[in-house]
């Protein structure tokens, strides 16, 4: 037995003399090493003249998210829809004993114009303002349509995502919306353009003036007025907390904005994912009820059966393929930028105009979905405890031979028209030294130019804005 014993010990021993051999029990610390800024450059650079917005980009855009003029256009008999006063749309029905109305727009001065109008329609009181959601756009002008004893009714959702983005993340809230429609900083914009940009909002972005709603429901809501039946329905998809108004009687779907003439903006690039697979679901609800009239939340009407279900079904079927192209990349290990490579939106749904990407890009899309449905690491090991971006830029300006290098070679770009490349290169001096004027001149001119030439109204807002704040960080006002 002491025999026995004796060669465990030994047996244990040898084992523990082992595992000693193979850890290390002093792991080698990593050396962080800040290195030193390069000086800012020396390079002239001759500003060129602002550049000229294109027309066939996004002007078309723009014609097609909200028209040209202001007017209220009747949908069928006693259902109207004002177009073009604001961003978004606002809705009225008439009945028998008063109004119901649809959304307010983003401005009390937008919604007191869209009343008076409303007003020679029918004098009758409004009963009933109902939010299809949360964003400002339509819900900050609700103050106008107040009338003894309205009734304002949401889902049960609409608190907490207002409460989030006016309350919780407000200031940043704001500050992305501003970005978003090229008003950053507008005192810096060089380029002319046919309204000012903040003039495409008016005001209350992103605040919690409105009224609030009286009756909140969860999925389903029914109501009748003066003969008229109205159904609501919860139906995420721009937001977590939208809903859609069908009016069985006359046929008449309000789709709030799960459905505009544009691809659809499934994804914000400064704000959370969106719902995307509700999305889908809350598509299929609208084809079920078979509308014969529809009416968005931006764009315009759509008037006729067939017409409204061939739409509703391509842009459903249109949504689905994106997404479900983007789960297969993330289920095959495919990184979110090989995604947005490999990611299109079939032909047979890119031909039609209303999916045009005026509004939302399948590109952003892809990116939203992988946010929504996956954590940040991709799994290559360089990601996961990066470095500040400054660290690798400064050795990267040193190896170049300085920043001036760099610069003429993003001059060369931008005048070929490589503007997204040069802006890049004048990143990694801007990461190697941020004060650097030189690098931020030739940025904002890059910027300018892809903003007068995007076709997206997002695209354009976003660059026009990035392009002010670059001419602002370097101090340059025409």
């Amino acid at each position: 037995m002491k025999k026995a014993n004796g060669k465990l010990g030994i047996v244990l021993l040898a084992l523990m003399m082992l595992c000693v051999s193979c850890l290390n029990l002093r792991p080698q610390k990593t050396v962080t090493r800040e290195p030193s800024a390069p000086g800012e450059s020396t390079l002239e650079y001759q500003v060129p003249p602002p550049a000229k917005l294109s027309i066939l980009s996004v002007g078309q855009a723009l014609i097609s998210w909200r028209g040209i003029v202001p007017g209220v256009h009747k949908v069928t008999d006693g259902v109207y829809v004002a177009r073009g006063y604001a961003i978004a749309n606002v809705g009225l029905v008439v009945t028998k004993d008063g109004l119901v109305v649809i959304d307010s727009t983003e401005s009390p001065e937008a919604a007191k114009e869209i009343l008076k109008e409303f007003k020679k329609i029918s004098n009758q009181p409004i009963r009933y303002l109902i939010y299809t959601h949360g964003h400002g756009d339509h819900t900050q002008g609700s103050t106008e349509f107040n009338e003894p004893g309205i009734q304002v009714i949401a889902t049960k959702q609409f608190q907490d995502f207002v409460r989030f983005e006016t309350e919780i993340t407000g200031p940043y809230t704001r500050r992305a919306r501003f970005f978003q429609m090229g008003s950053a900083a507008p005192e810096y914009i060089r380029a002319k353009l046919p309204v000012k940009p903040g003039d495409m909002v008016r005001s209350g972005v992103g605040t919690p003036e409105m009224l609030k709603p009286t009756i909140l429901f969860d999925g389903h809501y029914e109501f009748e007025l003066g003969g008229e039946k109205f159904e609501l329905y919860y139906a995420p998809g721009e937001t977590p907390d939208t809903l859609i108004i069908w009016m069985p009687k006359k046929r008449v779907l309000f789709c709030a904005d799960d459905y505009y003439a544009s691809f659809p903006n499934l994804s914000t690039p400064m704000l959370g994912p969106r719902p995307v697979a509700g999305w889908i679901d809350s598509l299929s609800k609208m084809i079920e009820l078979k509308p014969a009239f529809l009416v968005p939340g931006h764009s315009q009407e759509v008037i006729g059966e067939k017409e409204v279900m061939e739409r509703l079904t391509n842009y459903r079927d249109a949504v689905k393929s994106i997404y479900d192209q983007t789960i297969a990349c993330i289920n095959e290990g495919k990184t979110v930028e090989q995604a947005v490579q490999d990611v299109k939106l079939p032909e047979k749904f890119a031909q039609y105009d209303y999916l045009k990407e005026y509004y939302g890009r399948v590109d952003w899309s892809v990116r939203g979905i992988y946010q929504g449905a996956i954590g940040w690491y991709d799994g290559n090991g360089v990601n996961l405890i990066p470095l500040p971006k400054s660290y690798s830029s400064r050795e990267l300006v040193k190896l170049a031979g300085g920043a001036d290098k760099i610069l003429a070679r993003a001059i060369e770009l931008q005048k070929n028209n490589e503007d997204q490349l040069a802006i890049e290169l004048c990143e990694v001096v801007l990461q190697a030294n941020p004060e650097d004027k030189t690098a931020h001149l030739i940025k904002a001119v890059s910027l300018e130019k892809m903003a007068m030439n995007a076709t997206s109204i997002n695209q354009f807002g976003f660059y026009l804005s990035s392009s002010a704040k670059e001419f602002q960080a370097a101090g340059y006002k025409q």
